[in-house]
């Protein structure tokens, strides 16, 4: 195999053992080359079928399947997965059980659940129903005093010109 042209001495080892009587005995153990072959073909056997093998690398600190369908079991959904693993830290507690019975922990998955809903309750974006402050058409609706001072003209002449497009007959 490995070390084929190597020789290998056999190795005695002696114990000595009391029999029934009392009195003591060497008692030999033989362990020759064909053992320590058969462990060589075994461990070459192991490493060979390990080596075949499809590992996926599981990140440290992630949970496994099986805890993640508990906690899906338990009402937690999978975006607060991370919340869990930062409690978990956080208290010291390894067990998943033990922390989803604790009070202090359900107490603040409630918190972080309502300040989830309020997050997902603001609107996105930047997006506004209105006309921007700045320009003449705001201020229009607005009483001439409110007018920023360097505005008013601009909103006066426009006002003026509003009222003499506008129709004598016509109520538009």
């Amino acid at each position: 195999m490995f070390n084929e042209d190597i020789e290998v001495e056999e190795k005695v080892e002696v114990e000595e053992v009391e029999n029934e009587e009392g009195e003591e005995v060497e008692e030999k153990e033989e362990q020759g080359v064909e053992y320590w072959k058969a462990e060589a073909l075994k461990n070459k056997a192991i490493l060979e079928r390990n080596k075949n093998k499809i590992t996926t690398p599981q990140k440290s600190g992630d949970f496994g399947y099986d805890v993640k369908a508990y906690l899906k079991a338990s009402g937690i959904s999978t975006t607060e997965f991370d919340f869990v693993k930062a409690e978990m830290k956080a208290s010291g507690l390894k067990d998943v059980d033990e922390l989803l019975e604790n009070p202090y922990f359900k107490t603040k998955l409630e918190s972080q659940r309502e300040i989830n809903k309020t997050q997902e309750a603001i609107p996105k974006g930047n997006r506004s129903g209105g006309v921007a402050t700045d320009s003449v058409e705001y201020w229009m609706a607005k009483p001439i005093e409110d007018v920023p001072l360097d505005k008013r003209r601009a909103v006066v002449n426009a006002k003026l010109e509003k009222e003499k497009s506008k129709n004598k007959f016509y109520n538009g």
